[in-house]
């Protein structure tokens, strides 16, 4: 599997993809402890739009009823992972499994970045307030580079930095020429510094 396939399948989920579950319930049933999950449905969008339909097949083992929980076997582009998934139903259980599976090839990986929390709820409903999201972040790389750019700038060379990234249209469209843009740019300084 290609490091582009990878990191199209590790993207973080949009937030309007994540969805909260509680976990507990204070011991006053007026706060919760939530967590992140996307639905199953996300995963199977996810897997379609990276490698296409026929690029990937999963399998099923229900390994017991009760409790409800079943094994996924994950087939993406002839790499196979597998995960046990647990549920209140059968159904829950296969989603489980599905989505522990698939976190095996990096999907919805970023999930386990978000922090539980405490949020306020309303034990008469049964409902609380989702919590909200921290800002959208830019990948890594583009962050090492803005920190380098910024470098660059204090070094006088801000233009020559500018040229660099005009040449590369931005952060680059691939992994690849992220990394030689990086590379290019980190040279630059080592010349500005030698």
């Amino acid at each position: 599997m290609s490091e582009t396939v990878w990191a199209r399948l590790a993207e973080p989920f949009p937030p309007e993809a994540i969805q909260w579950r509680i976990e507990t319930l204070s011991k006053d049933k007026r706060r919760a402890l939530v967590v992140p999950y996307v639905d199953a449905r996300a995963v199977l969008e996810r897997l379609d739009r990276v490698v296409g339909p026929e690029g990937w097949f999963d399998a099923y083992e229900v390994l017991s009823t009760a409790p409800p929980a079943v094994k996924c076997r994950l087939t993406v582009l002839g790499i196979t992972k597998e995960d046990v998934g647990e549920g209140d139903s059968l159904k829950a259980a296969f989603s489980d499994a599905l989505k522990r599976a698939a976190v095996k090839f990096g999907v919805g990986r970023d999930l386990y970045r978000l922090e539980k929390r405490w949020v306020a709820y309303d034990p008469e409903t049964g409902r609380f307030t989702p919590p909200s999201l921290p800002e959208e972040r830019k990948p890594e790389p583009q962050e090492l580079i803005d920190r380098l750019v910024e470098r660059l700038k204090d070094a006088g060379l801000g233009m020559e930095a500018a040229r660099i990234i005009t040449r590369y249209g931005g952060y680059g469209k691939t992994p690849e020429e992220t990394r030689r843009l990086y590379g290019e740019l980190r040279n630059l300084l080592k010349q500005a510094h030698g």
